[in-house]
């Protein structure tokens, strides 16, 4: 099995890999939530995936009092 869907978020999980026991578990730890850390080291998971389009995706919101160097490219 290589790709797995939720059957009520719209969430689906494809792997190059078969999607054995032992890597559901590794993703399973990387998403842990520990309630003794901070909501900000909580999402310290999703720092390790990348997108559709080979970015690291990145869960925090955009700071709209930051100014951009550059133009962000449209898709």
């Amino acid at each position: 099995m290589k790709k797995i869907r939720h059957s009520k978020l719209p969430i689906t999980l494809e792997s190059s890999d078969p999607l054995t026991p032992e890597m559901l578990h590794t993703i399973q730890l990387n998403l842990m939530y520990d309630e003794k850390d901070s909501k900000r080291e909580n999402l310290r998971g999703w720092e390790l995936w990348v997108d559709e389009y080979g970015e690291w995706f990145n869960p925090y919101p955009k700071d709209k009092n930051q100014m951009e160097l550059f133009n962000e490219l449209k898709k």
